[in-house]
């Protein structure tokens, strides 16, 4: 199969589109001829819950992606379609959501968050229905037709103590460090980090003190969770959209003095609505956050494709986009999913494509390293983890910007 570039980055690109309701999105064909099969990608998201923001965006990034690879005509011989199902981030609705889909006809299935993956894990090795979501679980890190992006909250949580210890330790700072958790009761990250962070505390007591405080979802009173942390040297935030929001806020106007640190899930997919509630920036300097994307200062050739695709396809909302980080990560994901259709394309021909060939070529999965990233895009050790580093990044107020402060690193489960 004849393969093409898409500007400097050294992948087959292909796309495909998502919408923003529970319905059929159109499909694509590659421009050179009727396609011979379709293929359904299934998006099981949240576009009316607490994290309405995130997939929206993310779904604009991956849709205009779409329209770079319709330009470039680069689907040969498949129309990809995608029905999305709305969960409203409620989970009673992720069994019926995953059926639905299932009912299209999906051969993949984007599940939105690795909680939906918890609670279908059975159901994809039953059906033969390969599962794509941004972080692992523990419980299914070598599971078969399960596949991600980054490491399990876990992973994550061992990675975020690791640099506060590391930062403290430089810092000359007295022991031990005063660590809060701010959380949402039950929830799987919250849950999880929790366990890590009270682990370490008992390893090293001498060196660490956590403290935990939970509310429900969607809480936004936090009274006396903050009279809980207000004393820690440095708050791990593990919250969602407007309790995120509205817990910085509550710490702002009560004059607290030490740091925060977003978990993944929390700062950047709804960096907007902190800055909304607080309303003086300033009171975010200094914030950071642990991640494992691209930043739009970061000096990339990654970054500069991004920011010329931005202008082309939204102009009118590139200042909205820049905000987070959901619109690139939308765009990524169709990157790395377009590698895996094309590459099933080019093993058993576009007409026989189908779940199983998109699990064998999803596993097979190894883009080499693009400018800016930490290492290759590739399934490693029998994991499904596909890219296992992190960084922590801060928010400068001066300029209304994220940036990177560390490297690119590891837990130390990867690193050795």
């Amino acid at each position: 199969m004849k393969r093409r570039l898409c500007r400097s980055v050294v992948l087959v690109l292909l796309a495909v589109a998502i919408v923003a309701a529970p319905v059929l999105a159109s499909g694509c064909g590659d421009g050179g001829g009727e396609p011979t099969n379709e293929i359904v990608i299934g998006f099981l998201a949240d576009f009316t819950g607490v994290s309405a923001l995130t997939s929206i965006e993310l779904h604009k990034g991956f849709n205009d992606y779409l329209k770079m690879a319709e330009e470039e005509g680069l689907l040969e011989g498949v129309k990809v379609k995608l029905p999305t199902y709305d969960s409203r981030l409620d989970y009673a609705r992720v069994v019926p959501g995953y059926l639905w889909l299932k009912g299209q006809g999906s051969d993949l299935i984007w599940d939105f968050s690795p909680i939906f993956c918890a609670m279908l894990v059975d159901k994809h090795q039953q059906d033969h229905l390969p599962s794509y979501t941004f972080q692992s679980d523990l419980a299914f890190l070598d599971q078969p037709w399960m596949w991600s992006f980054g490491a399990d909250y876990t992973t994550e949580g061992e990675a975020i103590i690791e640099w506060i210890l590391k930062d403290w330790e430089d810092k000359g700072e007295a022991w031990p460090v005063v660590v809060g958790h701010a959380q949402i009761a039950g929830y799987q990250s919250s849950v999880q980090m929790q366990a890590v962070f009270e682990e370490y505390a008992a390893d090293y007591p001498d060196k660490m003190v956590i403290k935990g405080a939970s509310a429900p979802l969607g809480n936004t009173s936090w009274a006396t969770e903050y009279g809980k942390l207000k004393d820690c040297d440095i708050i791990v935030c593990n919250l969602l959209g407007p309790s995120m929001a509205t817990w910085l806020r509550e710490c702002a106007e009560r004059g607290y003095q030490g740091r925060h640190l977003g978990s993944s899930l929390s700062f950047m997919g709804f960096w907007e609505l902190a800055r909304e509630a607080v309303g003086d920036i300033g009171k975010l300097d200094g914030c950071l956050a642990i991640h494992n994307q691209m930043l739009w200062t970061d000096d990339s050739t990654f970054i500069a494709e991004l920011n010329a695709a931005l202008q082309k396809y939204r102009p009118g909302e590139a200042a909205e986009m820049k905000k987070g980080t959901s619109w690139p990560t939308g765009w990524l994901t169709g990157m790395i999913l377009t590698d895996v259709i094309a590459r099933a394309v080019e093993a058993v021909g576009a007409e026989n494509v189908d779940a199983t060939a998109i699990n064998e070529a999803l596993a097979a999965t190894d883009i080499p390293r693009i400018d800016g990233w930490g290492e290759a895009f590739k399934y490693r050790d029998g994991s499904n983890v596909m890219y296992r580093m992190y960084r922590i990044i801060d928010f400068r107020s001066a300029s209304d910007e994220w940036f990177g402060l560390t490297d690119w690193y590891m837990a130390p489960r990867w690193a050795s």
